[in-house]
């Protein structure tokens, strides 16, 4: 107990830090985030989304370690049959989603991600990732396999690396990639819209909105429900996305 307090006293004087040292060679990021924030008329400082990345990513790494981290799952009773497709944002501690849902629905789940340019970092994330019944897949062809197998397929829809769309969140262009969930659905999926955040001390795990099989569904509803999200707690979203005229 008395170390886990400790942990927790010490994440705010680590960060401010560490802060200084990361802007002097990202310091275009951090211009970049603050222009993004200034066009959506949020108050939230490029430093506050630093700040959430950093907690909300320490304890992520905990709770993949098996620590004991406080978190509420909700909604989790509307969670459908499978096949189904959840579809998350990079918002809060976004890397607990997968091990939530594993414990959650003890299902085989297929998770789609995106290889880091940085070797090192990938290689670690792999293997904190690595646990039984979590399928890590870099290739959206695994699509089929899902269907036909009844079981769970995961994606995070603002990573653009497999072919996004853009849509219009707070007055930007902001890249989704909702065609593979979208895709599923005609094929006989269910997809589920599904977030985490911190709230307090602890974290939530909440199930949103359940689009049952060949559902009438756009994407622009789906990316009008992500900027809902991203209002509530814009100091926990990523906000690093490319616009059209950065790709």
């Amino acid at each position: 107990m008395f170390f886990k307090a400790l942990s927790f006293i010490l994440r705010k004087p680590l960060f401010e830090l560490l802060y200084p040292i990361y802007l002097l060679k990202f310091g275009k990021e951090r211009d970049y985030i603050a222009e993004r924030l200034k066009k959506a008329s949020l108050q939230t400082r490029p430093k506050d989304v630093y700040r959430n990345l950093f907690f909300n990513g320490v304890d992520s790494l905990r709770y993949l370690q098996n620590k004991n981290i406080p978190v509420k799952f909700e909604n989790w009773n509307l969670v459908p049959e499978k096949p189904a497709v959840f579809v998350s944002i990079h918002l809060g501690a976004f890397e607990m989603l997968h091990r939530g849902l594993i414990k959650s629905v003890e299902s085989c789940v297929n998770l789609i991600v995106s290889e880091f340019r940085n070797k090192r970092l990938d290689n670690f994330l792999n293997s904190v990732r690595n646990v039984k019944n979590l399928n890590i897949v870099r290739d959206t062809k695994i699509l089929k396999h899902v269907i036909r197998n009844k079981e769970i397929l995961a994606v995070m829809a603002d990573q653009s690396k497999f072919g996004a769309e853009y849509f219009d969140i707070l007055g930007q262009s902001v890249p989704l990639f909702l065609k593979l969930p979208l895709t599923a659905n005609k094929l006989g999926a269910s997809i589920v819209l599904f977030r985490t955040f911190r709230r307090g001390d602890g974290h939530v795990i909440r199930v949103e909105k359940v689009y049952e099989p060949r559902s009438v569904v756009g994407a622009v509803d789906i990316a009008k429900i992500f900027e809902g999200w991203i209002l509530e707690y814009p100091e926990q979203w990523a906000w690093n996305y490319k616009d059209k005229k950065m790709i």
